[in-house]
């Protein structure tokens, strides 16, 4: 584990719908140095559950009040993409160091909002890429800095499964969502092709397509993404693609089973990376030896949230740099509805950290 902290982080955690259970049950590995000391959620019988569930002192149903009843450094958003902004916005104001679930918000204009406030404010902000917090993911990363594969060429990932309706009611609104799969589970390939490139693309062009009328939002999607010197990320889901007869659930993580297919090749020039979930990592066809993973990525993400604040530092996937992840998003979404291939232009000094 990284820097073994010194103090325990308190945090009040917003919105106790399903991926809060993933970040509080996460807690409990580390509970010398994280504790969740309030939980909001604007249902108040939903935030009482919650609490109750989990052990948390406090339940309200309001920031506001838990600003005012309970002491907390930190903030841990798990709202609907739609109102991240807000609610960042809200905590900054109060002095509060943020985490916020991906994707960061459904415009680039938002995040510019956010980035802005946090500055301000001067406390740390962070995006829940949680995806990067697995061992073979590093790893990969690693052996690609290190030269294993020579110069990365492409990446190519495929994420498929069946869902047959959403596992919360805001998923079925295109305005709400920000569209559907590109930010849902988009964000996260999005966000692992910006990091192994550590450059932000030329140009982006997208196909997408609404097969189940349970959602306003795309259920088909090819990206295509264009770096310098022709190289490239195809990106391919779809939440149609029936692997056994029943549907998954929506529950639990993303990873491969019977219900879900997710896999990467990533070419270089001298050799081949495979990615198969998170969890395994072969080279040219031979398995990676790999630490065991004593935590979950969800752990670790709030010890580099905790250890950024303690060292007074920018965290690993911080607000400047996850904003290009909205943006090559952002793109897509736009590529789909005009089937044209849209450049894309750096946003100033906002995306130096890519």
């Amino acid at each position: 584990m990284k820097g073994v902290l010194d103090f325990m982080l308190k945090v009040c955690l917003i919105g106790c719908g399903r991926v809060a259970k993933s970040h509080v049950a996460s807690v409990k590995e580390i509970p010398k140095y994280i504790k969740i000391v309030a939980v909001v959620d604007t249902n108040i019988a939903n935030a009482q559950a919650f609490q109750k569930e989990y052990g948390v002192d406090c339940a309200y149903s309001s920031f506001e009040e838990a600003l005012a009843k309970t002491d907390f450094d930190a903030v841990d958003i798990c709202l609907p993409n739609f109102l991240h902004k807000e609610m960042v916005i809200k905590c900054a104001a109060a002095k509060k160091h943020i985490l916020v679930e991906k994707p960061m918000a459904n415009t680039v204009e938002e995040c510019s909002e956010m980035i802005e406030a946090a500055e301000k404010a001067k406390v740390i902000l962070m995006i829940g890429q949680s995806r990067r917090f697995y061992n073979a993911v590093i790893e990969s990363r690693n052996m690609k800095q290190q030269g294993a594969i020579g110069e990365l060429v492409s990446i190519s990932a495929n994420l498929y499964g069946y869902l047959a309706n959403a596992p919360t009611p805001w998923w079925n609104e295109a305005k709400k969502a920000g569209g559907l799969m590109i930010p849902i589970w988009g964000s996260h390939i999005i966000d692992y092709c910006l990091w192994m490139f550590e450059e932000l693309p030329q140009r982006v062009y997208c196909e997408s397509y609404s097969i189940n009328p349970q959602w306003e939002g795309e259920d088909e999607v090819t990206i295509l993404i264009g770096f310098s010197r022709n190289r490239f990320a195809t990106i391919r889901m779809s939440w149609n693609t029936k692997l056994k007869e029943t549907a998954w659930n929506g529950e639990g993580k993303m990873l491969s089973s019977a219900d879900i297919l997710y896999e990467r090749y990533i070419q270089g020039t001298k050799g081949t990376l495979y990615l198969n979930d998170e969890t395994v990592l072969t080279h040219n066809g031979s398995p990676v030896k790999l630490d065991k993973q004593e935590l979950s990525n969800f752990a670790l993400q709030y010890m580099e949230f905790a250890n950024a604040i303690k060292e007074k530092r920018q965290p690993i996937a911080n607000g400047k740099e996850i904003i290009n992840v909205i943006l090559i998003q952002q793109a897509a979404l736009k590529s789909a509805e005009t089937h044209q291939v849209v450049m894309i232009k750096p946003l100033n000094k906002l995306n130096s950290d890519v």
